[in-house]
């Protein structure tokens, strides 16, 4: 199971993930923010991303389904980063409060959801999305999907992403963003990021 994999190897995946290069796809998703917009990092990880947008003023939540990924952002996050899985998260039972956001981030996340179950996942992210708001998301960028070291990841091309995002009712496509992988060793690795706005 995926969650398995980032509690056993979390040291190993927050060495090789804290520090890559992101400016470029921040900046993506910061244009259509306003300053201090609310922002929920889906999967936040190692916190890395929660961490940058917490330090440029924003108001950040956080969850993860690794228990050992959401101990360690702890420390940049507190109690606004909470322990759950995509199918378990929401608001008044982790922060207590009913909440909506102007951003969604998922970068490198709801990969882990079987593609079978990632219409209903962005469904209900979605319902936590105020009007206007933005979602980011990334998947790698291969016809098929794969598995590796006990982990599952859902892949998507441009035309695989358009087939899903049109069965969204009330969304619309900003812009699709093509990269390389940024960690050492990884430039043949391609990513596809879409970012949508509710309304």
């Amino acid at each position: 199971m995926s969650i398995e994999y980032y509690n056993k190897n979390a040291k190993k995946y927050i060495n090789d993930t804290e520090n890559v290069e992101m400016s470029n796809l921040y900046s993506k998703f910061e244009k259509y923010l306003s300053a201090k917009a609310s922002i929920l990092d889906i999967g936040c990880g190692s916190g890395r991303d929660s961490l940058y947008f917490k330090e440029k003023g924003y108001d950040v939540f956080a969850h993860d389904g690794s228990k050992a990924m959401v101990d360690y952002a702890k420390q940049f996050l507190g109690e606004r980063v909470a322990l759950a899985k995509f199918d378990e998260f929401d608001t008044k039972n982790l922060f207590d409060e009913e909440i909506s956001f102007d951003g969604l981030w998922a970068c490198s996340s709801l990969l882990h959801v079987a593609e079978e179950d990632m219409l209903s996942v962005l469904k209900k992210y979605i319902t936590y999305l105020k009007e206007n708001g933005v979602f980011f998301m990334s998947f790698k960028h291969r016809e098929n999907n794969h598995e590796k070291d006990g982990r599952i990841f859902t892949n998507f091309t441009k035309e695989k992403l358009d087939h899903l995002l049109g069965k969204l009712n009330d969304i619309c496509i900003l812009e699709y963003v093509e990269t390389v992988d940024a960690r050492d060793g990884r430039q043949d690795e391609g990513w596809i990021s879409v970012i949508i706005q509710k309304g």
